[in-house]
């Protein structure tokens, strides 16, 4: 899990074409006061967890031979205390990152060796789920003379949990039986990350869950007048962010030929080339 980040000092773009400036002391100090409240908080988080732990201990050790009920309830308990250690892990982590106002350190990365890592670190949590998550093939070339080239300029703070997440969004939202699959497709320029999640019923399903995610990833206000688009999880809110900071795009596509095929990809293109401040 990444551990919180303090801004650096020095200059660094904002959102838009307002000019870059300098962190100030309070700025420093502000993000160092939130690292430490999430820090604390999640202390606090795994105390009370830790003493759920204890009397679930108890009662395991002191009935001989627990009717089955109660070992049922024991199993929920340690599945539910897990859970949440889990929870509290993404919520440091998320917050953090959220909270992280620094510059991309860039760095050339091989964005397939990144995205095996993160397979393998969110395998064990599909699992638990019935959702098949396999290595994904080697990048797919824009054209049969081309070469396919993965290396990147990406943040190693921000790549490795902008994969795992985005991972760990398709696996909840995909069903027991069904994959999950990643594969890169690489251009002149760019490369994309292109997963595909569970497949849906119908053709108006697909459609209505492309649209939800564009609007998201757009950041576009509801129709005047019209109901809100369905809230996302952090998962991909923390996605949306670290993407951005990448300078990458990240957009949802339909896949398949018909509704019993039909699936829908969440595509996120990284330039090859780290973008200007």
């Amino acid at each position: 899990m990444s551990q919180p980040h303090s801004p650096s000092d020095g200059a660094r773009g904002n959102d838009g074409d307002a000019p870059a400036h300098t962190h100030t002391p309070g700025e420093v100090s502000s993000s160092a006061e939130v690292a430490g409240l999430i820090g604390q908080v999640a202390h606090d988080l795994r105390s009370a967890l830790n003493g759920v732990q204890s009397w679930a201990y108890v009662l395991d050790h002191t009935l001989d031979t627990p009717p089955a009920s109660a070992q049922r309830a024991l199993a929920g308990i340690r599945t539910g205390m897990q859970q949440q250690v889990a929870l509290i892990e993404h919520m440091e982590e998320a917050v953090a990152l959220l909270a992280d106002e620094s510059a991309p350190q860039w760095q050339r990365t091989d964005l397939d060796a990144a995205l095996r890592a993160a397979i393998e670190a969110v395998r064990p949590f599909a699992q638990t789920r019935g959702v098949d998550l396999p290595d994904p093939p080697g990048a797919a070339p824009a054209s049969a003379s081309a070469s396919a080239p993965v290396a990147i300029d990406a943040d190693p703070r921000r790549l490795p949990p902008l994969l795992r997440h985005l991972l760990i969004h398709c696996v909840r939202h995909a069903r027991t039986g069904d994959a999950v699959e990643a594969a890169l497709h690489a251009g002149a320029d760019h490369v994309t990350l292109r997963i595909t999640e569970s497949r849906l019923s119908s053709a108006t399903r697909r459609h209505e869950r492309i649209a939800v995610l564009s609007d998201f990833f757009l950041r576009r206000p509801p129709p005047e007048g019209g109901a809100a688009r369905a809230r996302q999880g952090t998962a991909l809110m923390l996605v949306r962010r670290l993407v951005e900071t990448h300078g990458a795009r990240i957009e949802a596509e339909g896949a398949g030929g018909g509704p019993d095929t039909g699936s829908v990809c969440i595509a996120v293109c990284f330039p090859v080339q780290a973008p200007r401040a």
